[in-house]
């Protein structure tokens, strides 16, 4: 077995920090309204165009220098978990870090103690995160979306249309987006909340008739049980027939068996409408949706695991919307008949689960029930003259719709890196602990001012100049790049996520503190080239 190479002491540092330095170059030139793009070539193909941090890290897969190469892939990790949970923040992380790690390589050139130094950024971390919660306020106005839109993608007309998307469905609203081969754009609303499903059987559909079925006025009966018995569905028709009669449609895990043939039956004699549909979700992803569903249309929700009967049904238990329809991929409900209070007591519970979860999975499906509970559907088209200029279009607009959510658990703050900068005060003179641990909170002090630098930079200006008119104007005030002027961020609404914001700086901190407290690397001869995140 050949051996492994050890690189040891400060030499590790000095190797960790050229890999972190060499990305976090190419990632900060993305930052701000008014910033390039990084040219990644393709062999003979079209070069592709990067604006976003989380891509442009992984197009990058090994560099020369094995040494650096394990601090190219230690930043790459982290800005590739931001934009999975996130969907923003990777540049910010990166011009944090990297200020970080330049201050934090001179004291340790002046013999500083890296674990003494380490303890103190981690101080001077907590200090600014409780400055950035004070800063913040809820998003709770049209304006503050507005702002998050432009802000967001720092591009005018796509940022006009993503503010009023969102004005017009709230925050959780949900999005798809069309790509078209032409320069355009525009945006359009339907009606309704879609899941993923299909017809229990494709029996239900006449031979050469439509593809769909739609039911209006239709009731819901809610169910995550399988339906195979007459006996559990004949007492639920007959108490729809008692009740108005009507179109009735079945959610459930299935219906087959004589069950079905009951129900084929009845309709194709026109003795009741009734339709039986199952959403093509897997285990508590379904149960969920259903439970959602049956809030939204106040039907109560038969759950096996409570061990209620179908047969027991109430019409009472039945629920409501104004129209359903179920076609193959897919089942739509509109004007769901939900008590406005259970909404949004469902809506609220939901929030405080995305709150406290870790799983990407889990996080995006939370994100995604939150936004069906709202109600309506919008969908953006877009398109450019080019490839490049498309992809670069919808990746801002992707990046923008799951940035969106992240606001509402925090609020918002100051843009353009003014918020970090109004923490400034917070850590200006540090108290206690060891002189060495006071430079650790210096640090962190220092580095909040890079975001603003850079944006400044990449507009053009000369930054001493740009910090200088912003911390005389004082707090709140901060950079707008595309005006070139400094301004009050609060009344250009020029925001940021406050979640976004807080987890950048803590992950740069991490970074940071990780690289200046590494003391050995140890590399195998053949190393396997790293393809994902």
């Amino acid at each position: 077995m050949p051996t492994p190479h050890v690189i040891l002491g400060n030499a590790a540092r000095v190797r960790l920090k050229e890999g972190i330095d060499l990305l976090a170059h190419l990632v900060r030139l993305t930052l701000g309204p008014r910033a390039g793009a990084v040219a990644y070539a393709r062999s003979e193909k079209q070069p592709e165009l990067l604006t976003s941090s989380a891509v442009i890290a992984r197009r990058i897969v090994e560099i020369r220098g094995r040494g650096a190469n394990v601090g190219v892939m230690m930043l790459r990790h982290a800005l590739w978990q931001m934009h999975e949970r996130l969907g923003d923040g990777g540049a910010t992380v990166a011009a944090l870090a990297h200020a970080l790690l330049e201050g934090g390589h001179r004291h340790l050139a002046a013999g500083a103690n890296p674990m003494l130094l380490r303890r103190g950024m981690e101080r001077g971390l907590r200090l600014a995160v409780a400055a950035l919660r004070e800063e913040a306020r809820p998003l709770d106005n049209e304006r503050h979306l507005a702002g998050l839109a432009h802000a967001a993608t720092g591009d005018p007309e796509l940022g006009a249309a993503l503010g009023d998307i969102f004005q017009r469905l709230g925050p959780e609203g949900s999005v798809t987006i069309e790509e078209y081969a032409a320069t355009y754009l525009k945006h359009i609303f339907l009606e309704g909340v879609s899941w993923k499903g299909d017809f229990v059987s494709p029996s239900f559909i006449a031979p050469g008739g439509p593809n769909e079925i739609r039911l209006r006025s239709p009731r819901l009966l809610v169910t995550d049980q399988r339906i195979e018995q007459p006996e559990q569905l004949i007492p639920v028709l007959e108490q729809v027939m008692r009740t108005g009669g009507g179109p009735l449609l079945i959610l459930a895990e299935d219906v087959s068996g004589p069950a079905l043939t009951l129900l084929l039956a009845n309709r194709a004699r026109g003795i009741i409408d009734a339709v039986a549909a199952k959403l093509d979700l897997l285990g508590r992803h379904r149960q969920g949706a259903l439970e959602d569903i049956a809030i939204a249309t106040n039907a109560f929700f038969f759950t096996r695991e409570r061990g209620d009967l179908v047969e027991t049904a109430d019409a009472s238990e039945l629920g409501r919307a104004r129209l359903a329809q179920v076609e193959a991929g897919k089942v739509t409900i509109v004007g769901g008949a939900g008590f406005p209070p259970a909404i949004e007591g469902r809506r609220r519970e939901l929030r405080a689960q995305l709150a406290v979860a870790t799983e990407e999975d889990e996080r995006r499906n939370l994100i995604d029930r939150l936004s069906r509970l709202a109600g309506g559907i919008a969908v953006l088209k877009l398109g450019a003259s080019s490839d490049t200029e498309r992809a670069v279009r919808k990746e801002l607009a992707e990046r923008f719709i799951r940035f969106v959510p992240t606001a509402l658990e925090e609020g918002v703050v100051p843009g353009g890196g003014a918020a970090y900068l109004a923490c400034q005060a917070a850590l200006a003179a540090p108290a206690g602990g060891t002189e060495e641990e006071r430079l650790g909170i210096l640090l962190v002090h220092d580095a909040l001012a890079a975001p603003i630098t850079w944006i400044a930079r990449n507009a053009g200006q000369y930054p001493p100049v740009v910090l200088a008119e912003v911390r005389r104007r004082g707090a709140g005030h901060g950079y707008d790049a595309l005006s070139e002027q400094v301004v009050n961020m609060w009344e250009a609404n020029i925001l940021d996520s406050a979640r976004v914001t807080r987890l950048a700086l803590e992950t740069a901190v991490s970074i940071a503190a990780m690289a200046l407290t590494t003391d050995a690397i140890v590399l195998k001869r053949r190393p396997i080239v790293a393809t994902t995140p």
